[in-house]
């Protein structure tokens, strides 16, 4: 069941990654359009400083099992 469990939050992180990675683009896009809401520059603020403490924990899971 244990087993079952971290396949699922797996599958969740993976897919959190890949929607936060396709909005950010759009937000990319739209800053090359036009100027950006306060509404999407703080969601793109957001989905960076996700990735980096994503980056940070994975760093330190790695680190940890040496």
């Amino acid at each position: 069941m244990l087993f079952l469990a971290e396949i699922l939050r797996t599958i969740a992180i993976v897919v959190l990654i890949f929607s936060a990675s396709f909005y950010f683009r759009h937000l990319e896009r739209i800053k090359k359009q036009r100027k950006q809401t306060k509404t999407e520059l703080t969601h793109a603020i957001i989905i960076q400083t996700a990735f980096g403490l994503l980056v940070i924990s994975l760093f330190i899971s790695i680190v940890s099992r040496w």
